[in-house]
């Protein structure tokens, strides 16, 4: 057993069983050979999926170009590495959403978008900002989603492809490592 399956059989004793498809381990966070792909999980209640969003009325411009975008590619595959427009990593989908529809060029990594984004407090959070995941307790950045409208709402690329889904979420909520901006003029 390698230490990434010590890491997550860890992980799964001292959170409990939950689904894969929806775990902050996903796929794309394990190497292609690893025999917990294949790994049965029991599944408890997960959140209704949505493929699309609708911002407030008032959301500035900025966010509404990256909103248009972002349901565009809702529901296509995961792929590590991928960086669109057909399938995505999840900073490959940051990265092609935010040059899509606002011309911003973003790192391509999510660790080298943690050091790129504005770091904001988590009261400060609003649509169009990023949201970062560390599975090692804030020694790497491995995961980022983008903060959609909605009660703690982001759309990430993850082993079950680009969905709308709560970041505050019992399997999220322990691995965020914090919120960045790089749209500063909302």
């Amino acid at each position: 057993m390698n230490y990434r399956s010590i890491l997550f059989t860890t992980a799964i004793a001292t959170m409990g069983a939950f689904s894969f498809g929806h775990s902050p381990v996903s796929a794309h966070s394990l190497p292609a050979n690893s025999p917990l792909l294949t790994a049965s999980i029991s599944e408890t209640p997960q959140p209704k999926v949505s493929q699309s969003f609708s911002a407030a009325s008032a959301a500035p411009a900025a966010f509404n170009q990256l909103e248009t975008v972002l349901n565009q590619h809702l529901g296509q595959p995961f792929a590590w590495g991928a960086t669109g427009p057909t399938a995505f990593d999840c900073s490959g989908l940051t990265q092609f959403a935010f040059r899509q529809a606002l011309g911003l060029n973003l790192n391509r990594t999510a660790e080298q978008q943690f050091q790129q984004a504005q770091r904001i407090d988590a009261t400060a959070v609003r649509p169009g900002d990023l949201v970062f995941f560390s599975y090692n307790h804030g020694q790497t950045i491995d995961h980022v989603g983008i903060v959609v409208n909605g009660n703690h709402l982001m759309i990430d690329a993850q082993n079950c492809g680009v969905i709308r889904e709560s970041y505050a979420t019992p399997w999220w909520q322990p691995f965020i490592a914090g919120y960045g901006r790089v749209l500063t003029h909302q």
